[in-house]
């Protein structure tokens, strides 16, 4: 079981990614967007929505505080230039609506094994 912090997300997306963590037994903590880094650094996996300047500020200082955390983006913009500014930026993952069980799942089953790796793996661009 994990702790999966979701923030900045849209009401639709988190429960939509919530109903099927809580199914596989993880815990979820929903948190505004104001979060401060210390809610951030203490999660397993962190989910993180919003417009893209906000994600990737959250992603820069969890990188810098915890390398090591995986930080999907979740998002409605299915655009490249998107995708690729959040995992040049160091997420683990970027996902766009509409979600899929197998790939809500899938997320977490690849993000969970890379808490293991090495810290300059998840180095900023």
């Amino acid at each position: 079981m994990a702790k999966v912090v979701f923030v900045g997300l849209e009401q639709f997306a988190a429960s939509q990614i919530g109903r099927v963590l809580v199914l596989d037994s993880h815990s979820i903590e929903q948190k505004p967007h104001d979060a401060t880094l210390q809610d951030l650094i203490e999660a397993d996996i962190v989910f993180a929505g919003g417009e893209p300047a906000y994600y990737l500020s959250l992603l820069r200082l969890v990188r810098t505080a915890r390398p090591s955390i995986p930080f999907v983006v979740v998002t409605r913009m299915p655009e490249t230039t998107a995708w690729l500014d959040a995992l040049e930026a160091g997420a683990t993952d970027y996902c766009s609506a509409p979600f899929d069980i197998r790939q809500i799942r899938w997320l977490m089953e690849s993000a969970l094994p890379r808490r293991a790796l090495p810290q300059q793996m998840y180095a900023a661009a």
